[in-house]
């Protein structure tokens, strides 16, 4: 048979759609060039997701939050408390001596993105020691002069954050948040001093410094799984400011 003779073959094309239909086409020009455009569409970068999803102010061409000329000193930034059993303790930045018993924290409570090996998260805190105070971690001690080593006071840590170059950046489009903020992360209690308030009073250490920079607000990310410690942030002001269904994290917000 003649190839002229043969009949026009029909293309037959399947598009998903949202109701899933599948359409017949005469000609799959109109559906395969909607597919290359699909294709070649340029991906969203992290600054550009940042950008979208940061909460934005009124006017676009408002400056960023300046930084505070006189700033806080690492040796000389020190809060202290008493709680109700009459114990005193005193929440400072980490220092060099304070590395293994942070390090040793940050190892036991499993939390996600630090090193896996002792030695590289011990150069990853070393390096948060001369970043102060635009990125810190703050240990809190136990104030008690029987016991000499630092690292039998040390009971607790928490890290802070003041710009976005001493912060972790792989947040999820959904979890980002503005620049201009404070963030907070890392809240650890040694499981023997737990129960007593003292994570409260480490977030409102933390807190304290953020504003001490200029920070206006104070973000950090928290688990859905971990009800108990998303009813102590509620408990000192932080409300929920987005969430992501699939990987079951929150972004808390508290104004300071």
């Amino acid at each position: 048979m003649n190839a002229k003779t043969l009949p026009t073959r029909r293309l037959l094309v399947v598009c998903h759609h949202r109701d899933r239909q599948t359409a017949h086409f005469e000609g799959a020009k109109s559906c395969v060039h909607y597919y290359r455009q699909k294709c070649n569409r340029r991906r969203t970068t992290k600054a550009e997701a940042r950008a979208r999803a940061s909460p934005q102010s009124s006017n676009p061409f408002t400056d960023a939050l300046p930084y505070p000329t006189i700033v806080p000193s690492r040796k000389e930034w020190k809060k202290t408390f008493t709680t109700n059993d009459g114990v005193k303790y005193t929440c400072r930045a980490c220092d060099v001596d304070d590395i293994p018993a942070v390090a040793s924290l940050l190892m036991r409570s499993k939390l996600a993105g630090f090193p896996t090996e002792e030695s590289k998260l011990k150069k990853y805190i070393e390096k948060s020691i001369n970043a102060f105070p635009r990125g810190a971690y703050i240990v809190l001690v136990k104030d008690d002069e029987e016991e000499e080593e630092k690292s039998k006071k040390c009971v607790g840590v928490v890290g802070v954050s003041n710009t976005p170059e001493t912060r972790r950046g792989d947040f999820d489009r959904a979890l980002q948040f503005t620049d201009d903020g404070g963030y907070i992360s890392d809240l650890v209690i040694d499981t023997r001093w737990r129960g007593r308030g003292l994570g409260e009073k480490l977030m409102l250490c933390g807190e304290s410094l953020c504003k001490e920079m200029g920070r206006e607000e104070v973000y950090l990310h928290v688990s859905t799984r971990k009800v108990g410690v998303i009813r102590l942030y509620e408990n000192i002001g932080y409300e929920e400011r987005s969430s992501n269904f699939l990987r079951r994290d929150l972004l808390m917000r508290k104004k300071i």
